[in-house]
């Protein structure tokens, strides 16, 4: 009877393992939406804060993060004769890259606001050199237009 009991369980146990298997995809998504976590809590704080280098700091390290784990973004596409948006696309997923130039977009018009103008200047210059493609040229022409601004006034 007890040996009856045991092979039921090893049967039991050997039918089990191919359910549970071992899945090593899930871990790697477990690592990436944490790393998402990560972005998206950096990206809400560049949003929330009212320290212009807190929101230089969070501006850079989303920008940084999003070069250094690139996923084959578009190669840059020759210059277009299309009108930039008037507001950012709609997206139905979150996108680090656009989350990065919307916080240095952010970041940059906060701190023209300030009169921190090199700061201003700094963030601008980051949104139209790092965020090319078409499909943030909503964010480069605000930096462009604040960049204009800055200009004017000096």
């Amino acid at each position: 009877m007890r040996r009856k009991k045991r092979w039921w369980l090893m049967l039991v146990l050997v039918l089990l393992m191919p359910l549970s298997g071992c899945d090593m995809g899930r871990q790697s998504s477990l690592s990436n939406n944490g790393r998402f976590m990560d972005l998206w809590s950096t990206y809400t704080h560049c949003y929330q804060s009212q320290d212009i280098d807190a929101m230089r700091t969070d501006a850079e390290q989303l920008s940084q993060a999003v070069h250094t784990t690139d996923s084959g973004d578009d190669p840059i596409p020759p210059e277009s004769n299309d009108q930039a948006p008037l507001k950012p696309t709609v997206r139905l997923s979150a996108d680090p890259a656009a989350m990065a130039a919307a916080c240095a977009l952010h970041a940059g018009q906060a701190a023209q606001e300030r009169r921190r103008i090199n700061i201003a200047r700094e963030m601008f210059h980051m949104v139209v050199i790092n965020f090319p493609q078409p499909r943030y040229q909503y964010y480069v022409a605000q930096a462009r237009l604040g960049l204009e601004r800055i200009d004017a006034t000096n």
